[in-house]
């Protein structure tokens, strides 16, 4: 039988052509030999002819989940442990390099490094040789973050190995001795290194105690740092959530052996600028033995129709917690209102118990109903004879004034006139939205008395007895800061009394530096007492010396506003209202009325059109009812920080609720987004042209900028001449202008 022949029989032509292809596969073949030859005799194994792909190398990545910093001082002696934890993120085990700056060259004793309970080696450098090993790094990595640590001394430890989806625990301890200056000790801790540089911290605790019987003014620049006392005791803390690391934590305390410690800080930018000052006054830690002097206190409750209901009801319970803690030298009165006045006693009474009994008999029995007569209510509150002893107005209101007198100018007017020059101090309480905010604001401004706003859903027995609380113990009353150095703007220009427990916070200017003796006079039971403190104005520019001047200015915006709102309606002054844009410019102080300056379509060189922005907004002022009425007046409070003669050692509830309602300034000012400035050393920067421009720089200096290049020699220059806190400067993600030394420059990115 024949075989048959398939109709898919490979032509010549394609035969020709496989052949060709199966010679040139075997020519590349033996041509590879050679070389898989010679990588087998260096230990390489053989070469295929095609590379492999290389295996992914693990993913470098972790997460720090805790910072604590626990600081120890005794005798200006400081033991520091530094605890951070850090858990593996990646897919392989994570090495960690270790570049922990130090606070002092030099200084630094008893220092070890341990992670998970074992003790790794390192090294301490000295300030210049750190430098020049952050400038190697950041050179060969080009990571500009390291150098926010330069200027610092420098401890490195080696590598430590840290397991896939674990976490390890690094504990630094050591101890130094603190500068001192006169009798200010100055701790000033850099807390942001290697592990948590760029990254966000899950949380981070921060704990001081000082311990000595003699420690007085305790004071730290850091937002949102409590202080408790207790005997010898004093305790700083900070406690913050997902948020970037601290670069570094400041404190200040001074060691005061007499019965007020004061202390001062100081700081003079530039030649032909006037310095900036702080000075805090505060009471010895231990309260004087015996009875705390003798005080006046007259009540006046608002028993008006607005007032029925629990708001009544709480307002008597506080009336009645006061009663009962009046001590039994104090003298006190009681005056309630509607449409018309009653007085409990034509006198003042002493508070013997059967005066407290009777006292809180009538509180019970009052009933709500009526108009607001507040200007009668004043009247007889202040025209009682209060004797010669510090004498304390207690208003609680939830209305405005109905009845009588309704101008807030003639009743501001008609206090004081009632008054006569005793100096009563009047501490307004405003209960719920209806109450005239401004009005409240006029009686205690007028007198250095504080305005407290009560929300509908607060309770006003908390706020009257937390006030309370300090008012029992006044330990220096209308006290005057007198020195033979020349200084301005002072902030409060009028003292508030100064109280057990609380602290006296003065801030202004001075043209220039020198030593001095500052005295603070005041009342202390029935004597006036002078106390003298040798104080050293500085006469130039000090590390974190520009937190002093943001702090005068911060307290300058809310006196600013303060003004605006007094003057009722008219038209804000210019001057003010240029002033208050060049505060929210230099320090970034942002504003219900400024907040707008922080968005980069805003022209910062326009100087008319920010005035005339900011001249709308400070219009809002002329609400005095409501609850945005409340929360503006409320937010001054906040702006100006610890400014509150009787701030708590602990931010107020609505302090603390103010600074978290500042996320409101885009749409209370009216913008549809607000990116607040980038505050580095105390001065603004703003985003404007995809560069960050500090706020002082002109337009002109801006255009006449020569660039700084990135990692070239100009910029490591700059590295070595920077302070510490400048040193930001060099290491954002965006081009920075900024002037430094006379002289402005603009760091460019790669």
């Amino acid at each position: 039988m024949p075989r048959l022949h398939s109709q898919h029989s490979d032509p010549p032509a394609l035969r020709s052509a496989l052949a060709l292809l199966t010679a040139c596969l075997l020519a590349f073949l033996l041509a590879a030999l050679p070389a898989a030859a010679q990588d087998g005799e260096k230990g390489r194994g053989i070469r295929t002819p095609f590379p492999a792909v290389p295996p992914r190398p693990p993913v470098q990545s972790y997460e720090v989940e805790r910072v604590a910093l626990s600081v120890d001082i005794s005798d200006q002696r400081a033991r520091v442990l530094l605890s951070q934890t850090v858990r593996n993120t990646g897919d392989g085990v994570l090495e960690l390099d270790c570049l922990v700056p130090l606070p002092l060259d030099g200084a630094v004793g008893g220092l070890t490094l341990v992670a998970d309970g074992k003790e790794l080696a390192g090294k301490i450098y000295p300030r210049e040789e750190a430098l020049r090993i952050y400038e190697e790094i950041v050179s060969r990595l080009r990571d500009p973050a390291l150098l926010e640590f330069a200027g610092h001394g420098l401890f490195r430890a080696r590598a430590f190995p840290v397991a896939r989806g674990a976490s390890a625990s690094l504990d630094l301890t050591m101890e130094y001795l603190l500068p001192k200056d006169g009798g200010r000790v100055d701790l000033d801790f850099p807390l942001a290194n290697s592990l948590t540089q760029g990254r966000t911290v899950d949380r981070q605790e921060i704990t001081v105690r000082i311990r000595g019987a003699s420690i007085g003014a305790v004071f730290s620049p850091q937002d949102g740092v409590s202080v408790t006392r207790e005997g010898d005791l004093a305790v700083t803390e900070l406690v913050l959530e997902k948020v970037p690391p601290v670069p570094s934590f400041q404190l200040h305390y001074q060691e005061s052996p007499g019965p007020v410690g004061g202390m001062l800080l100081s700081h003079k930018p530039e030649k032909g600028e006037d310095g900036f000052f702080l000075f805090l006054a505060e009471p010895a830690v231990n309260a004087p033995e015996g009875p705390a002097p003798p005080k006046a206190v007259v009540f006046v409750l608002d028993r008006s129709g607005s007032m029925t209901g629990t708001k009544f009801k709480q307002a008597q319970a506080a009336l009645a917690f006061v009663l009962e803690r009046l001590g039994p030298d104090d003298s006190f009165s009681l005056v309630d209102f509607a449409t018309d006045v009653s007085t409990w006693r034509p006198e003042l009474e002493l508070m013997r118990p059967p005066a407290r009994d009777a006292a809180l008999k009538y509180v019970r029995s009052l009933r709500s109903g009526g108009g607001t007569n507040i200007e009668g209510a004043l009247s007889a509150a202040l025209g009682q004879e209060l004797g010669d002893m510090p004498a304390y107005l207690i208003l609680l209101t939830d209305g405005q004034p109905t009845v009588g007198e309704t101008d807030e100018f003639k009743l501001a007017d008609a206090a004081r006139k009632a008054d006569r020059g005793r100096g009563v101090r009047i501490f307004p309480f405003g209960v719920g939205e209806g109450v005239n905010a401004r009005l409240l604001d006029r009686l205690s401004g007028g007198s250095s008395g504080q305005s407290t706003f009560v929300a509908p859903l607060e309770d006003i027995e908390d706020k009257v007895s937390a006030f309370f609380s300090k008012l029992t113990s006044p330990a220096l009353v209308k006290p005057v800061l007198e020195t033979v150095l020349e200084t301005n703007r002072l902030i409060p220009p009028v003292l508030p009394d100064l109280f057990l427990g609380s602290q006296l916070a003065v801030v202004g200017r001075y043209p220039s530096g020198g030593k001095a003796v500052l005295k603070l006079a005041g009342r202390v039971g029935g004597e006036r007492k002078t106390f003298e403190y040798p104080a050293d104005f500085e006469a130039g520019p000090v590390a974190n010396g520009q937190l002093i001047a943001r702090l005068w200015a911060q307290r300058r915006a809310a006196q600013i506003i303060e003004e605006i709102d007094m003057a009722a309606g008219s038209k804000p002054n210019s001057e003010l209202v240029d002033e208050l844009v060049g505060l929210s410019r230099l320090y970034g102080i942002m504003t219900p009325y400024t907040s707008f300056l922080a968005a980069e379509a805003q022209g910062l060189g326009d100087g008319r059109e920010l005035s005339r922005r900011v001249r709308e907004n400070l219009s809002q002022l002329d609400e005095v009812a409501g609850a945005d009425a409340n929360w503006q007046r409320s937010m001054r409070s906040a702006i100006a920080g610890s400014a509150a003669p009787l701030a708590a050692p602990k931010p107020s509830e609505e302090s603390a609720r103010a600074l978290v309602e500042m996320s409101r300034l885009d749409s209370f000012a009216g913008e549809s987004a607000l990116v607040m400035p980038t505050v580095i050393d105390g001065r603004a920067f703003f985003l404007k042209g995809g560069r960050l421009i500090e706020g002082s720089l002109t337009e002109d200096e801006i255009a006449a900028l020569k660039p700084v290049k990135r990692f070239g020699p100009e910029y490591f220059e700059l590295a070595r001449r920077l302070p510490p806190a400048q040193m930001a400067c060099l290491t954002q993600s965006v081009p920075v202008a900024f002037r430094f030394d006379g002289r402005n420059y603009l760091v460019e990115t790669e």
